[in-house]
């Protein structure tokens, strides 16, 4: 009975992508994410690599070791970097074009477009990171006799209650499965939960902790610096990672220390670049740098700056005093890396909700490297005693 409804439910999901995806095509076609219907009809020329598909920007830099260690011990073995987002492809294009051999959008999870990807790049191995479980992308793999491995595997509270709660639909895509490296006993348990096979499942760890960088080159931050007109010496606020909400915490931090510190600079990162107007929207009534790829850079006399880059966070986590991460303050995103900063030596400061970076986060706490703040209205008050202290600066 359950496989006539699980087979009955994986129709009704292909129906609703038939019927969706004309839509999704008018609004992709009339947005600033148009770049995005390529993910309709993918048509990379190479033919039975070894795929490796990211998600956007974190899962893009995740992968640096594997590719390297890749090309280094299998340089004959074509490797093919899918990603799902503009900005993601923009960091792996930037990246990795000397490293793989192809980079392009993944396909939709459409069954028409997985099919015809596979036909056309019949793929010899599928690598997938950390959460992307894609059922009609795992399912036509296996189909196709193509190894599934799922690398840097986690599975969080919100997407494991989820998969629990159709586990009896879900559980022939995990079973499908051949192989999943993940992060910590408590994904790995959730990821055997679901479907698959126990002695498939081994923990290695979390593989951000292989591509974090401890040293960026005294030239890219001193041209950082002379950039954005900064003096050695001032405090710079590296807000890093920044999602929607997070522009009150960093105007709340601004309108307190705008006249107390006047060597103080405010650097702001969102996430994602083309949500910049938001935060330019809070900081409206203020002068601001905005960093931009595209606009050249707006020049005006100001200590707040707004990044309009890809990939670019790392080298100003680098010049900063204090880093705060973003995704933190409010519930939903849990959180982002805090080892990018915490690995140069720069001290960083989150709020309540971490969950995706939890181990991360435990072990920097208890090594005294690292400040959460339950409350954003108290990070003000907080950072000023760090600042004034200077404990854990450096």
């Amino acid at each position: 009975m359950y496989k006539n409804k699980r087979v009955m439910v994986f129709h009704l999901y292909n129906v609703v992508w038939y019927l969706f995806a004309p839509f999704l095509k008018i609004y992709l076609r009339n947005s600033k994410y148009v770049d995005l219907l390529e993910r309709f009809s993918p048509s990379p020329k190479i033919r039975n690599p070894v795929w490796l598909h990211t998600c956007s920007v974190g899962e893009v830099n995740l992968v640096f070791p594997l590719i390297r260690l890749w090309k280094e011990y299998y340089p004959d073995k074509k490797l093919l970097l899918t990603t799902s987002t503009i900005t993601g492809f923009e960091q792996a294009k930037k990246r990795y074009d000397s490293l793989c051999d192809e980079i392009c959008f993944s396909p939709f999870d459409h069954p028409k477009v997985v099919k015809d990807f596979f036909n056309r790049v019949k793929p010899s191995l599928l690598i997938l990171t950390e959460t992307e479980i894609w059922p009609n992308i795992i399912l036509r793999a296996s189909r196709e006799n193509v190894p599934v491995v799922i690398i840097n595997g986690r599975l969080s509270d919100k997407a494991y209650g989820r998969y629990k709660n159709i586990k009896w639909i879900i559980k022939e895509v995990f079973e499908k499965i051949d192989f999943v490296y993940a992060q910590t006993e408590e994904y790995a348990g959730r990821f055997r939960s679901l479907g698959v096979s126990p002695d498939k499942v081994q923990v290695v760890g979390n593989m951000k902790y292989d591509s974090i960088s401890t040293e960026v080159s005294p030239s890219i931050k001193n041209e950082i610096r002379m950039d954005l007109n900064i003096p050695n010496g001032d405090i710079v606020v590296v807000f890093g990672s920044m999602r929607e909400g997070d522009e009150i915490v960093a105007r709340l931090l601004w309108d307190y220390f705008k006249e107390k510190k006047k060597n103080l600079w405010l650097i702001l990162v969102p996430r994602h670049p083309e949500k910049k107007d938001k935060i330019l929207g809070v900081f409206e009534d203020e002068n601001i740098f905005l960093r931009s790829e595209s606009l050249e850079g707006i020049k005006k006399e100001s200590r707040i700056v707004v990044v309009d880059t890809i990939g670019e966070l790392v080298n100003f986590y680098s010049i900063a005093t204090v880093a705060i991460i973003g995704g933190s303050w409010f519930p939903g995103v849990e959180g982002h890396n805090p080892l990018e900063p915490a690995g140069l030596g720069v001290v960083p400061v989150w709020g309540r909700y971490m969950r995706n970076f939890q181990e991360s986060a435990e072990k920097l706490i208890a090594g005294g490297g690292a400040i959460q703040v339950d409350d954003y209205h108290e990070l003000p008050n907080i950072l000023e005693r760090l600042l004034s202290s200077g404990e854990y600066i450096n």
